[in-house]
């Protein structure tokens, strides 16, 4: 037999799903035919699949070495690269892939697919909308795009796209899928639940199904048919993490310790081996209050599981937590020698750096930062650390970095047209954003907590007061990015093109003595906080600054090196525009009224 015959019967098996017999006809090719590019490429796909992503690795560049022209090739190569966070390689396979074949509608899927996931919804937008121009019966295309509108604020289009695919394929699970979750963001928790009931009518046996119904029935406020349903996602896939996370959150929310973690703590005891379920209990232990518990569940998994490299770092931030620094650090850095994810590297990198901070050693902290930055030079979290490590070690780059005076940008809202003035408009707006947290409970499926906060996209509701207040809060950052400088080096004002989206946008409501504690947005760019209703103890002259804005003091706890570099004291229809890198929180209020609410919208901005 010929070596172009054996390998036609290891493509039909490959076909029906029979690997290993693909794999073994496929070698069998190889040596009749050394390094025969198909023969090569089918066996990188058969690796792939059998979860042996080097071997596959291996075999896919071998082919490509052979015959560099393959398009079919660098994009399913691209693949592999994207499943193994390695985006920068992908990226430049799918461009190879399509300067070879500009026409290959797969290879605009992939590519989109992989701007998704880089957070880039406008160009994953572009290069989906090229592959659906090209195979428009590709039902592939049509929910990752309504996903890209979805995140540009463009839900109704969103929508529309996914009703539009659903009269051709009405019962794509897919698409059914994706209009739920776009129905339940723009709080239509009812029409969302219909469309999860038809799709478990179907298929009953598919337990994320189970999962949102859960979480939709809680939306609605019936935590009896919540629990039920979570229930049942568990029965079906004991170590469905989001599951577990979201009943016990039911049960913390209810006060009924009994079943608090009881079926979570059955359900790791049959299966020991389960990490990402054991990872799931420390946390929910931690956020109950038992760090010992967490603590010795975390040992417990090194006896069990040897020194893996998220057991060791999860150890050293409980360690950190005690006030052991040192441990932390010795853990964190034995964690660090090991392979690991670059996204787990980095927050490895970030912690080490963290406890090195904490024991005075800002230049070893540095250090650890800038490998870090090497793998996520966006991350505003690592700029928040290093400007804290600059300060800390009287480096002018702190003020290059933060520059208060000129990023910081405290000014009222402008007044929308057909109003008298600011405090008018206020007066209609913030009745509206208050309905919303009334009728809102808070998700189980979020970990947010403490007041209450909107669900969904404040900025994306069609009622036209908040459009209204969208369209003056976008004049202001058009204000604000229009007067900032230019400069290559600096994190903020290197991404600055003039144009914007906004990435999030919520409302939340502080009751008495609340406030927020020192944090920064990792995944953001620039951040705004709108000032909509407060209560009477927040005053410019109050000397204790109760709910004022502080700026720049960390979440280290640093003692007498801490800095609040600005305090601003809000006041109704500010708003304040600062970069996500840097520190930030407010001081806590107490109303003599105690049932006075402070409530704001803050949203987050990305760069076009």
């Amino acid at each position: 037999m010929h070596a172009q015959q054996i390998l036609q019967a290891a493509v039909a098996a490959f076909s029906q799903g029979q690997q290993a017999r693909a794999m073994q006809l496929a070698l069998q090719a190889l040596q009749l035919q050394p390094e025969q590019p198909d023969a090569l490429h089918l066996l990188a796909l058969c690796a792939r699949q059998q979860g042996q992503p080097d071997q596959a690795l291996q075999y896919f560049k071998r082919s490509l070495q052979a015959a560099p022209t393959q398009s079919a090739v660098w994009s399913n190569y691209g693949n592999l690269l994207q499943q193994l966070e390695q985006h920068e390689a992908a990226e430049q396979a799918y461009q190879r892939a399509l300067q070879l074949a500009p026409n290959q509608a797969d290879s605009w899927l992939n590519a989109g697919l992989l701007a998704m996931r880089q957070q880039q919804p406008q160009l994953a937008k572009d290069r989906l909308q090229k592959a659906l121009q090209l195979r428009p019966d590709d039902s592939r295309c049509y929910a990752p795009l309504a996903s890209c509108l979805a995140q540009l604020e463009q839900v109704n289009a969103a929508l529309q796209l996914l009703d539009q695919a659903l009269t051709r394929w009405p019962a794509q699970t897919q698409l059914l899928w994706q209009k739920a979750q776009l129905l339940r963001e723009s709080l239509q928790a009812a029409a969302s639940a219909d469309i999860i009931n038809q799709l478990l009518t179907t298929t009953p046996e598919q337990a994320e199904f189970h999962f949102m119904a859960g979480c939709l029935q809680h939306d609605l406020g019936n935590d009896a048919g919540a629990e039920a349903a979570l229930l049942q996602t568990i029965t079906l896939q004991p170590l469905h993490i989001g599951a577990h996370e979201a009943l016990n959150q039911l049960y913390w929310q209810q006060q009924d310790l009994a079943k608090f973690l009881q079926l979570t703590r059955q359900t790791l005891a049959a299966n020991p081996q389960a990490l990402n379920l054991r990872y799931a209990l420390a946390t929910l232990l931690i956020q109950s209050g038992d760090d010992p518990a967490a603590t010795q569940l975390l040992q417990d998994g090194i006896v069990l599981h040897g020194r893996q490299a998220d057991l060791l770092h999860a150890l050293g931030v409980q360690l950190a937590k005690q006030g052991d620094l040192a441990g932390a650090a010795v853990l964190t850095a034995e964690a660090l020698q090991q392979q690991m994810p670059p996204a787990f590297r980095v927050r490895a990198l970030i912690d080490a750096a963290n406890y090195a901070i904490r024991q005075q050693q800002p230049a070893q902290a540095e250090q650890l930062l800038q490998q870090a930055k090497e793998l996520s030079p966006h991350d505003q979290e690592i700029w928040a650390y290093l400007g804290t490590c600059w300060r800390l070690q009287g480096d002018e780059k702190n003020h290059w970095l933060n520059n208060y005076s000129s990023l910081i940008d405290a000014r009222p809202l402008p007044t929308p047209a057909g109003y008298q003035n600011l405090a008018e408009f206020l007066a209609v707006l913030n009745p509206v954003i208050r309905r919303l947290h009334t009728s809102t409970r808070q998700p189980l499926d979020q970990s947010v907590r403490g007041g209450t906060q909107t669900l969904g996209r404040l900025l994306a509701e069609p009622d036209p007061v908040i459009q209204q207040f969208r369209a003056a809060l976008e004049q202001r950052i058009n204000e604000y990015l229009r007067r900032l400088p230019i400069d290559a080096q600096h994190p903020l004002l290197c991404r600055n093109t003039g144009k914007f989206r906004f990435s999030g946008s919520w409302s939340v409501r502080l009751g008495n003595e609340g406030f927020h504690t020192n944090h920064v947005h990792p995944q953001g760019w620039l951040s705004a906080c709108t000032y909509l209703d407060l209560p009477d103890c927040i005053r410019p002259d109050d000397l204790h600054r109760q709910g004022w804005l502080k700026l720049g003091e960390t979440s280290l706890h640093l003692g007498e090196h801490e800095q609040v570099a600005q305090a601003i004291c809000p006041e109704p229809g500010l708003v304040v525009l600062f970069p996500s890198f840097v520190w930030h929180g407010t001081y806590p209020f107490k109303s003599a009224a105690g049932n006075s609410y402070r409530m704001t919208a803050p949203c987050d901005i990305m760069p076009v």
